[in-house]
């Protein structure tokens, strides 16, 4: 085997990635923590791993922006960049963080005239998707408590 197809598994800093791990699950809520979780294979891991200490783990975990407004922005760049899986997501955690859904409309309205109708369009799709989850579990609370 030659050195070029040789792997090697990138040295993890522990400490970073439990930060990361704990941070992540917060901002996006436990479901979806868990469906990640479940959904990485060999090939996948090492990226997840990349990503939860240093995005997750550095980024997020610095305190000069709070997490309402790092989820906002994410909001506005995944609209912009038209990633509609990753909108709702960071809707949803936008949501987790504190962000009303005015504060979230605010934004999208911003990013329609920097970034365009269209992009914005596909968001308020996500959103609405996202508003009725949260309406349909609190709706199902409510009977329980019944």
């Amino acid at each position: 085997m030659s050195k070029q197809s040789q792997q090697t598994k990138p040295k993890i800093d522990i400490e970073r990635n439990k930060l990361g791990k704990k941070i992540r699950r917060e901002v996006v809520g436990a479901e979806y923590d868990d469906q990640l979780q479940n959904a990485e294979s060999d090939f996948s891991q090492p990226i997840r791993d990349y990503t939860t200490e240093n995005l997750w783990g550095r980024v997020w975990a610095d305190n000069t922006l709070s997490r309402k407004t790092r989820s906002l922005l994410n909001v506005g760049l995944t609209t912009a960049f038209r990633c509609s899986h990753e909108t709702k997501v960071h809707i949803r955690g936008a949501r987790n963080n504190g962000a009303t859904r005015e504060e979230i409309r605010a934004v999208l309205m911003q990013v329609m005239m920097y970034a365009g109708i269209l992009a914005v369009r596909e968001a308020v799709r996500g959103a609405n998707q996202v508003f009725a989850e949260e309406d349909a579990k609190k709706k199902k609370l409510k009977a329980k408590k019944r």
